[in-house]
């Protein structure tokens, strides 16, 4: 369709309306937003970042004051340095030459935070961090294990502790009607069964490789005993629901608890799975639990106790190990929760001499438990439940933890948790809930696939760096830097955590004359950068982890 002059004519009418319309508007100004960040500290090095905007998309003119006597129009990013120790404002004004100038202020500081370690004062000694489970979860069809998984785990995270869960289908069904007779090969370590998990022996590629590629702490819990031995002969709650359920004296064939009659029948089979480990790991199974959450009944494997029934269990178990000469200690009760439910668990084993010889280690779930000051609700938790051991020097543990989101914040919040569990709690080993799952999420470090979160980084700030043997010792900071220092024959290792959401400025004293530098933050994920000297000045990022090491 062509279109004729009077057309043309009112379409050009409307343009040049429209255009005289636009250049009636007045001029708006740039729109200004200015950032600082501490980059480097000797000198005192700010990376300052003007976020400007012209609405007309103007070429836009930056003119600088650093408070410091410097003035200069440059770009919209600039460095400057500073000296220590003062506070400073800088602005920026910004025009686009047809406004007025838009100006911008922030203030810095280049005042350090100090921080300080006294080797002469000690407290735990560390036996390592760890995890459970291998590549994909036990309830899939695997992988379990893979070399490049298990160079992650010793060679780049630095475990030291695996934990394992011992299969609920190993006696599925009794090997004979004596519990002191054992027989080994009525064990089942190689069929699978529906509705249990991977079986033994899917298991053991995965610990072998381990222990060959030197982890030498292999601990083992009970979700369920197997379901004969249940008054509801299941392996779980037989419901889609959780609950935690009072323990009951009557119980029935809906109970989700192990008949009293088969506690003997149960230490059999304990005794069978640590042979049998040793057999085909070829290492003695350091450690065991033998019940995971005893107060839950939970729609997946679980099975209930209060503080008596788990105390008569424990004296059985333990006196058939110390008649079977076996050396894999005892630790419990793996508890979560509220304090009262913990203590409930806890001090009827402790409280009785008769326990207390097969007790060795006294183990929390660290779930519930993330305070980071000496006046909190959970650092004194954490203080009260290592207390509970300490009397009759048992150590503490810490044997499951998850929950954390895959973000910067959370990996701090995983940190955080890390340091009052360590400070305040005196673990002695940390383990994380699972080392891997198919997909990566809160209740994993890493992916099947080994795409690593940021949690995964921040818990190698602390495994590859504190190591087996290690004494925690004295330290302080301010309240924005948290601080964990250890010593291991001479070897130093000191962990900083900053809690704030900028970066923070630090001097160390009373440590190494030089340590290497290993950090975690936005924009770095355990990365090793250039060591520092004694009393140096240095940057832990906003809600990062630094750790100093001088071990090789």
């Amino acid at each position: 369709m062509k279109l004729n002059r009077i057309n043309i004519l009112l379409i050009t009418l409307l343009v040049l309306g429209c255009s005289s319309k636009e250049d009636a508007k007045p001029n708006l100004a740039p729109i200004v937003k200015l950032e600082a960040e501490l980059v480097s500290t000797n000198p005192f090095t700010f990376e300052f970042s003007a976020d400007a905007l012209d609405q007309e998309f103007d070429p836009l003119t930056y003119t600088w004051d650093f408070g410091n006597g410097t003035t200069k129009t440059g770009a919209a990013i600039e460095m400057a340095t500073f000296e220590a120790g003062n506070t400073y404002t800088v602005s920026i004004s910004v025009t686009d030459g047809n406004s007025s100038p838009v100006k911008a202020q922030v203030n810095i500081n280049t005042n350090f935070d100090l921080v300080t370690v006294d080797p002469s004062t000690k407290f735990q000694k560390m036996e390592g961090f760890g995890g459970f489970g291998g590549q994909t979860e036990y309830w899939r069809a695997g992988p379990f294990t893979s070399d490049r998984f298990v160079k992650d785990l010793v060679e780049d995270l630095g475990i030291t502790i695996i934990r394992d869960d011992v299969p609920t289908n190993f006696e599925i069904v009794n090997d004979n009607d004596d519990p002191f007779d054992t027989d080994l090969s009525k064990f089942n370590i190689n069929e699978k069964i529906d509705g249990h998990h991977e079986p033994f022996a899917g298991r053991i590629p995965h610990l072998k490789a381990l222990k060959e590629a030197g982890v030498e702490k292999f601990i083992a819990s009970v979700w369920s005993p197997a379901p004969w031995m249940k008054w509801n002969n299941s392996i779980d709650n037989g419901t889609e629901n959780n609950s935690a359920p009072a323990y009951t004296r009557t119980p029935d064939e809906t109970t989700n608890q192990l008949k009293e009659e088969n506690y003997e029948e149960f230490a059999e089979s304990m005794v069978a799975y640590c042979k049998i480990f040793k057999r085909e790991i070829g290492v003695d199974l350091y450690a065991l639990s033998v019940q995971n959450e005893p107060r839950f009944s939970q729609f997946y494997q679980s099975c209930v106790y209060d503080g008596e029934a788990l105390k008569d269990l424990i004296i059985t178990v333990g006196k058939r190990f110390k008649k079977e000469e076996l050396t894999t200690k005892l630790f419990a009760p793996e508890d979560v929760g509220y304090f009262d439910g913990v203590k409930s668990m806890t001090l009827p084993m402790l409280n009785d001499p008769e326990t207390r010889e097969y007790v060795d280690i006294i183990a929390t779930h660290g779930y519930a438990f993330d305070g980071i000051t000496a006046g909190s609700v959970d650092a004194t938790t954490w203080e009260t439940m290592y207390g509970w051991g300490a009397a009759y020097g048992k150590p503490h543990w810490m044997t499951e933890t998850s929950g954390y989101e895959n973000s910067l914040n959370g990996a701090n919040d995983l940190a955080k948790a890390m340091y009052t569990a360590l400070k305040y709690g005196q673990v002695s080993a940390w383990v994380f809930w699972s080392l891997s799952t198919q997909n990566l999420d809160a209740y994993s470090l890493m992916n099947a696939a080994g795409e690593k979160s940021k949690r995964y980084y921040v818990s190698k700030q602390f495994y590859k760096y504190i190591r087996p043997n290690a004494y925690r010792v004295a330290s302080s900071s301010t309240d924005d830097i948290l601080t964990l220092a250890f010593e291991n024959e001479g070897v130093s290792t000191v962990v900083l955590i900053n809690v704030s959401e900028e970066g923070k400025a630090v001097q160390l004293r009373g440590g190494a004359n030089n340590y290497r530098l290993i950090r975690t933050g936005e924009k770095s994920d355990a990365e090793e950068i250039a060591g520092i000297g004694k009393e140096e000045i240095f940057i832990v990022p906003a809600k990062g982890v630094v750790t100093l090491y001088t071990g090789n």
